[in-house]
């Protein structure tokens, strides 16, 4: 019997291709540090995961992302692919969601932004739920000491345009916690608050693959 995890990733990949786009699978799973006893007493109830999922642990996520889609961001060094994500889905525990992705991102800086030390590859996708506002993201930091410019081809990336598919799965950074994958509830218009529920994995295990239409 398949797992929720393997299920959602074949569904996942059924769904219909924009025929002539530069389609990649990104798959990931990881371990989190279980909220405590009390914690998940006190959740709200309107969670899009159980109690029980959230005790679990155990979390994955599957992506569909065209490596195609323009920059839109003016910053020489930060590319912003807004739609580039074209499906993603969340496994917590044992229940996956499909998140609608009309508020995706993918951002990659080559030391854009002010941080010439710093270059990054951000997918994250944020969508509403009952309890509030989920956010997703699959987080790589390739973080020098300050005074290190790794602009252009100084460092790993070698301009701020999307990168091959291996590096959107394990781009080679200084400090291997810098890989992470987060997931946070927010309460809407509870600003500052923290967030009702907040997860995080450092070093999920990543691939991508491409996908070929039928």
């Amino acid at each position: 019997m398949l797992s929720p995890a393997a299920l959602a990733l074949a569904s996942l990949l059924s769904q219909p291709l924009v025929c002539n786009a530069a389609q990649f699978a990104l798959s990931g799973s990881g371990h989190f540090k279980p909220p405590t006893a009390e914690q998940l007493a006190a959740l709200p109830a309107n969670l899009p995961f159980t109690r029980a999922d959230l005790a679990s642990g155990t979390w994955s996520f599957q992506a569909r992302y065209d490596d195609s889609v323009p920059d839109s961001d003016p910053d020489a060094y930060v590319g912003r692919y807004t739609g580039a994500v074209q499906a993603f889905r969340l496994v917590v525990g044992s229940t996956a969601i499909d998140l609608p992705v009309s508020q995706s991102e993918t951002v990659i800086s080559d030391g854009g932004q002010g941080f010439t030390q710093r270059e990054s590859i951000r997918l994250e996708v944020k969508a509403p739920v009952a309890a509030g506002m989920l956010r997703v993201a699959w987080m790589q930091l390739n973080q020098q000491p300050a005074g290190t410019d790794l602009r252009g081809t100084a460092g790993v990336l070698r301009s701020d345009a999307m990168p091959a598919a291996a590096a959107m799965a394990q781009l080679p950074v200084a400090n291997a916690a810098d890989r992470f994958l987060e997931l946070r509830i927010d309460q809407l218009g509870a600003n500052n608050a923290a967030p009702l529920v907040y997860l995080s994995t450092s070093q999920p295990t990543v691939t991508s693959s491409p996908i070929t239409a039928p």
